[in-house]
Parts: structure tokens; C-alpha cells; sequence
């Protein structure tokens, strides 16, 4: 451990993790962690063994342990940047696996003078058949629009990067976490970020390992929430940032007016009609492994893309449903929560 004050502190907010916090922080522990930095893992309050956990790794990895009274992720994070003894601050996930070399790669690209938050891409991966699909659904345009740090194929200035990266005084600059912005908080930072004139830079050949819900009920309940917190940026800022924040809470709207419409006005189901036949297109036309289109940037060989396949499991027919459920499952989700959080904003 660094007998000098730390050079960076990676920050990660946690509640009922002990299936994955221990793999995040051995994947973020590598030797340049443990000269330079400390890890504070915040805890809401977890009911199972995730504090027991991250107490044994701190007899090993440069770790300390925080509790977290107001259990969302927001206010973790403020706790975090609060007790953060690091001039960089880097913002983790539990239920993430960082590729080596994640943190040092983050202190590099912070050196640029004028960017105050950096990072990669979240690159979600399964280990059960729902699992998958959800998995590929977040990676494909379809699932997640035009968003850079979900695609993949862009290195540059952007809108966000993934978890990120910040110069410590960004937080001076622009303040905390807000946590009304739940779950949508970075998204919400990173515009103030922006509008300080402070830039983002995002590198999109580093890719986290993400491993989201494992079932179509706690996909939705996450996408409701996103969409709820993405309304409330959107009423904060008097903005949207993105066409893909739009059309969500329109589908949603025109699906109720075609389903209200359809006993006096049968053709009115022709729009949920050809959405089910769209999703379905663009689920059985899909390639297995592919992050969106056919990623024919990514220079790989085949033996290379086949393994990458093997990984990603079987890609048949039932594979193909599920992940037009999926597809189905974060637009209505996210749409009925934009559009809840407009209603009654609260």
C-alpha cells in the first residue's frame, strides 16, 4: 500500500453485491492500483455478506470501506468523492470486470488540459440465455440509440464515457452527484460538465465487462428508473441531448393511442404491428457477438471472432426472441418511465 497520499482513488457504491464486488475489485487492484491509489467501496446498507467481502479484501488491496445511510448510488458516489483522498477520482460498478491496465488508462487520458472526466465503453456480456440477450440488446442501437460509450467505435471528445474518470476539481467547478437525477446522475454531471466549457473524452478500444439484469422484470424495473431519471435531466436542463431520448416516450404514447383506437379503427394496430415485425427483423438479422452493426472496424481474425462467439453463446432462434423481448422491454420500460416522471414530478 502507498505510504504517500494516494494518487487516485476509485470510488464504488455498492447494495447487495457479494456475487460480484470482490471480481470488480480484483480486476481494478493491478500493481498500479496498489502503488498509487485506494479503492473506497460505499455501501447502502447491503443485507447480504458484501461488507464481510470488501472487509477481507482490504487485508490484501489497498481498500476502505464506507457506509452509505442514504443507500442510492448518487449519493454514494458524493460520500466517495467527500472521503476521497485521490487528485483523480474514479467512479466504478460492482457489477462491472475492468480490462487490465483500466485505472492507468484513465489517469492518461485525464493529462489532455482541457478534459475533466474520461473513460471507455460498457461492453454488457451474459452467462444465462436471458441474461445474453439483454447482454445484446445493450449493445445494439436498437437497445440503446446513438449513445458512443455503448457503441463502440468512437475515440474522441464526447457527450459521456462510461462510469468516468474526473480531475478532482471538477466537483468544485460544477458540484456533486445530484441525487433527484437517480439513476440518470452521470449523464446529469456531465452536462454541467459541458457547460463549464470542461470537455469528455472517451476512448472506445477500452471496453468494461458489464453484467446486467439476469431477468425481463429487473430489466424493466431498471429501464423505468433510467427513464425517470432521464426526464428529470431533460426538465432540469430544458433539454434533450440525443433523438433517442425522444422517441421512447413517443412509442409509448402512440401504443396507447393505437391499442385505445383499435375497437373503432382496426388498422390502428397496424403501428404496434410493425413495430413487433421491426424488432423482430432486426433480432433474427442480428450477428451473434456484434456491438450494433457488424463492428467492421474491429480488426479481428477470424479464429479471434469465432471465440468471441463461443463466448457469447448460442445465437438460434429462441436467442433471437429473447432478444426482441428485451428490445420490447427497455422501450416500453423506458418510455412509461420518462413519461411517469412528467406526470407527477416527483
Amino acid at each position: 500500500m502507498p505510504t504517500h497520499p494516494p494518487l487516485l482513488t476509485v470510488v464504488m457504491p455498492c447494495l447487495n453485491e457479494e456475487a460480484a464486488v470482490g471480481r470488480a475489485v480484483e480486476s481494478l487492484a493491478d500493481e498500479y492500483v496498489r502503488e498509487n491509489g485506494e479503492i473506497l467501496v460505499v455501501d447502502g446498507g447491503s443485507a447480504d455478506r458484501t461488507a464481510e467481502i470488501v472487509r477481507s479484501l482490504s487485508e490484501k488491496y489497498p481498500v476502505r470501506l464506507r457506509h452509505n445511510p442514504g443507500k442510492l448510488q448518487s449519493i454514494g458516489l458524493n460520500i466517495g468523492i467527500r472521503e476521497a483522498r485521490g487528485r483523480f477520482l474514479i467512479r466504478a460498478d460492482a457489477h462491472c470486470v475492468y480490462p487490465p491496465g483500466y485505472v492507468r488508462r484513465c489517469v492518461e487520458m485525464l493529462a489532455r488540459e482541457d478534459v475533466f472526466n474520461a473513460g471507455g465503453v460498457m461492453y454488457p456480456v451474459g452467462e444465462t440465455a436471458v441474461q445474453r440477450a439483454i447482454a445484446r440488446a445493450m449493445r445494439h442501437p436498437l437497445g440503446v440509440g446513438d449513445a458512443k460509450f455503448h457503441i463502440g467505435r468512437y475515440t474522441g471528445y464526447a457527450e459521456g464515457a462510461y462510469l468516468g474518470a474526473f480531475k478532482r476539481e471538477v466537483f468544485d467547478l460544477v458540484g456533486p452527484y445530484d441525487p433527484k437525477a437517480h439513476p440518470n446522475e452521470d449523464s446529469e454531471l456531465n452536462i454541467r460538465i459541458a457547460k463549464s466549457g470542461r470537455k469528455i473524452w472517451l476512448d472506445g478500444s477500452l471496453k468494461v465487462l458489464y453484467f446486467p439484469r439476469a431477468s425481463f422484470g429487473k430489466l424493466f424495473r431498471q429501464y423505468f428508473k433510467y427513464g425517470r431519471g432521464r426526464c428529470y435531466t431533460t426538465l432540469k436542463h430544458r433539454r434533450f441531448t440525443s433523438p433517442r431520448q425522444i422517441l421512447p416516450p413517443f412509442f409509448v404514447l402512440g401504443l396507447a393511442a393505437a391499442l385505445a383506437l383499435a375497437p373503432f379503427f382496426p388498422v390502428a394496430l397496424a403501428f404496434p404491428g410493425a413495430y413487433g415485425l421491426a424488432i423482430l427483423g432486426v433480432a433474427f438479422l442480428s450477428r451473434p457477438g456484434e456491438n450494433g452493426s457488424r463492428n467492421q472496424r474491429e480488426k479481428r481474425s477470424r479464429s479471434a471472432s469465432r471465440a468471441r462467439e463461443r463466448a457469447d453463446g448460442a445465437f438460434g432462434p429462441k436467442s433471437r426472441l429473447l432478444l426482441a423481448r428485451a428490445f420490447a422491454t427497455m422501450h416500453l420500460a423506458w418510455g412509461l418511465g420518462f413519461l411517469s416522471r412528467l406526470a407527477w414530478n416527483k
